[in-house]
Order: C-alpha cells, then sequence, then structure tokens
C-alpha cells in the first residue's frame, strides 16, 4: 500500500512538472527609451507559452521567433507577426510543434 502511495506522489509530481510550461505566462517589459526587447527561452515538446506586453491602442507591434528546426511558432505556425495593438494587455501566444523541448529566441518590436 505505501509503495502505491509512493507511486502516485510521484505520477502527480511528473504531471505538474510537464504541464506547467502550457500554462506559463511572462510579461515583457521595453528597457528605458527602447522600442524592442528579446526574450530565450525553452518550451517542452507540445507546450505552449504566452507573452504578455503593453502597449498604446494604434501602435505596430512585430515579432519574430528562430528555434532550431522551426519548432517554436506563434499561434497559427508562423515565425512573423505583424498587427496593430490595442490599449493595454497583448498577447503572444508560442506552440512548440515539435515532440521534443525546443529553445527559442523571440524579438518583438513596437512603434508608431
Amino acid at each position: 500500500m505505501r509503495k502505491l502511495n509512493v507511486k502516485a506522489i510521484v505520477l502527480m509530481m511528473i504531471l505538474v512538472v510537464s504541464s506547467s510550461d502550457l500554462f506559463a505566462q511572462t510579461r515583457i517589459r521595453f528597457a528605458r527609451g527602447r522600442t524592442s526587447a528579446s526574450v530565450s527561452s525553452t518550451i517542452y515538446g507540445g507546450g505552449e507559452r504566452q507573452y504578455i506586453l503593453g502597449a498604446r491602442y494604434g501602435q505596430s507591434l512585430t515579432g519574430n521567433i528562430s528555434s532550431r528546426g522551426g519548432c517554436v511558432t506563434f499561434t497559427g505556425s508562423s515565425t512573423n507577426i505583424s498587427y496593430e495593438t490595442e490599449n493595454g494587455n497583448n498577447y503572444l501566444n508560442l506552440v512548440n510543434n515539435c515532440g521534443r523541448s525546443a529553445s527559442f529566441t523571440m524579438t518583438v518590436s513596437i512603434r508608431y
């Protein structure tokens, strides 16, 4: 009985650690006087990550992602985005389309 409880706890810990990447959110902050920022990280195979950045209505946001094998993309399988921002929080959703962990670098810029 005790061995079964230990196995159940270990299994739950593995599930929590592996699923934590599915709900990861990170705020992007621009350094004072800068209009672009770069972030580097890793996403587990099949995982997702969301980035949040503040902007004013009507600013132009561009972003690109580079990753080995092109595994990490914005939702919709694109490595580049460009759109007019909303006032307040803007969300960038990334997904790892490969079955293995993948490191990536994302660069975003905001301009009027």
